[in-house]
């Protein structure tokens, strides 16, 4: 069956009623006043294509005029995401198996096979309806799994402390398709990277179909904001759904293609930032949290992949209603302080910053972190653990700061580098490896793996990172790669006067892909 080339936009085909398929709204929607979902890219993928022998189609662009200077910002983000659905179409495309043998039907044709039972006909994930979705058998088991493993693995849990993604994100997936698809994509592969007992029961071509069509009600979203502006309810799904594709991202590989998820939020998150609703509104805040935080770990790589305003950052610093040690365990002065370091970083390499200037900066942050007592701060609650890991994230600041304005100029074995990689390390001794912070070092364990030559300490980093990666189920293949590429580096220029920075692996001039290597 030969798809439409100017399909019907998502309101019309929902209601199943004739659409006039008028740009960049239909006609229909807009005299009703209903709100007009969009079109649909061409590329979009159909169960049935995936097990017809040798079908191909034609993944012909979306058809649209020349964007003005005042929307081209907002569209790139558009335009990339539609890039990635071309790319994961086509993978779906090579995990055909046509020379299977007769009786042994593969994962997509047993997908194919549950849409139909569940829904009726065997129309695609792309067309389902929420209540669709919310009807098919395995939905529930997966939303559990979602409640009750993933929910744990992202935050740091205790008795007193409200989880974030369990009462915000997940209520959400009942009333938006967008977020329903993006939390089943992500729950389902977190159990197929985990090796959980369901590992069997997931279909790889529904958790890719999974992720396109979240993809597809972002590209909607972001259409949406472009022309109307969004209510702050659909400004919160946006954020939602970009901080779910990260996640997959980071579950799947470790790898966000050019960071498009994170950089195609950043303009909704810098209006946010300057509205007073944030102050107020603790989903929002948590949202714009997770997402700055994991602007600055990438930031960490290079400062000039840093997206993100200070008026962002200074949002989540005075925000009241959600903390970001709850969410990572690093104390948000020190995510402020260090955001402002990398910032400069930027503005050195853009030669907006001068050299003195530069380094005067570098000088006061670097006292900044060396006198800033965890004992003194406020946490979430009294523990010792949450020392414990203030002190691991102060020693990764610290590392941060002498590491500029030149990455290869202080080798690891200088006795800075090495006082705060073993302070990491101590800090990390200090939790118990079933304690619920513990998984919350894993970022500043590879900043102390990626910062030493010594072999007893890469080898108590790599036995911790272990124990982090089977208790979250995240394997983070990427950071593995990462620490083994720069290990292997050392060896080979053992007792050269340099450094070998991590960061020329992930963010460097001589690389060909600038990607994100995210972990979490």
């Amino acid at each position: 069956m030969k798809s439409r080339t100017n399909p019907a936009c998502g309101t019309c085909r929902k209601k199943c009623r004739k659409c006039d398929r008028a740009r960049p709204v239909c006609n229909r929607c807009r005299v009703k006043g209903l709100h007009c979902e969009g079109y649909p890219p061409r590329f979009l993928f159909f169960q049935d294509q995936l097990s017809s022998k040798g079908e191909q189609r034609d993944d012909s662009m979306l058809s649209s005029g020349e964007p003005s200077p005042s929307q081209e910002t907002r569209s790139n983000h558009t335009t990339a995401i539609n890039k990635q659905s071309r790319t994961g179409n086509n993978h779906k495309r090579r995990i055909r198996r046509p020379n299977q043998p007769q009786g042994k039907p593969d994962k997509a044709s047993n997908a194919s096979r549950a849409t139909t039972d569940a829904i009726g006909t065997a129309k695609p994930l792309l067309a389902a309806t929420i209540d669709d979705i919310l009807t098919m058998p395995e939905t529930e088991k997966l939303l559990s799994y979602f409640d009750k493993t993933l929910c744990r693995a992202l935050i740091i849990e205790t008795d007193d402390l409200h989880n974030p993604f369990r009462g915000y994100i997940l209520p959400l997936a009942y009333h938006d398709i967008g977020i329903l698809h993006a939390v089943l994509g992500v729950t389902m592969c977190h159990i197929t990277s985990s090796g959980k007992r369901e590992t069997e029961k997931i279909s790889v071509a529904s958790m890719i179909e999974h992720q396109l069509s979240a993809l597809q009600s972002l590209s909607s979203l972001l259409m949406k904001e472009e022309i109307y502006g969004l209510t702050d309810d659909e400004q919160d799904m946006l954020l939602a759904v970009v901080i779910l594709l990260v996640l997959y991202d980071i579950c799947e590989t470790g790898v966000s293609s050019h960071g498009v998820h994170l950089t195609g939020a950043g303009y909704i998150c810098g209006k946010l930032a300057q509205q007073p609703k944030v102050i107020t509104s603790p989903r929002t805040a948590f949202l714009l949290t997770a997402l700055a935080w994991l602007d600055i770990l990438r930031g960490f790589s290079g400062a000039e992949k840093l997206a993100y305003s200070d008026n962002v950052r200074r949002c989540i610093f005075e925000a009241e209603h959600f903390n970001l040690e709850i969410l990572v365990g690093c104390p948000v002065e020190l995510f402020y302080e260090i955001g402002c370091v990398l910032t400069a970083g930027k503005q050195h390499m853009d030669g907006r910053l001068s050299q003195d200037d530069f380094q005067d900066l570098l000088n006061d942050a670097e006292q900044f972190f060396r006198v800033w007592n965890p004992n003194n701060a406020a946490f979430p609650g009294e523990d010792p653990e949450w020392i414990q890991l203030a002190e691991a994230y102060r020693h990764v600041c610290i590392i941060r700061v002498l590491r500029f304005p030149d990455t290869w100029g202080v080798p690891c074995e200088d006795h800075r580098i090495q006082s705060s990689v073993r302070a990491i390390l101590d800090a990390s001794a200090g939790i118990s490896a079933d304690s619920t912070w513990f998984k919350r070092l894993l970022f500043p364990l590879f900043i102390a793996g990626a910062e030493t030559s010594i072999p007893h300490q890469n080898r108590y980093v790599d036995f911790c990172m272990r124990e982090i990666k089977e208790s979250t189920g995240f394997p983070h293949p990427a950071m593995d790669e990462l620490l083994t590429r720069v290990w292997g580096e050392r060896q080979r220029q053992a007792g050269k006067p340099w450094n070998i920075p991590w960061m020329e692996f992930t963010c460097s001039r001589d690389l060909v892909r600038q990607h994100d290597s995210l972990m979490f």
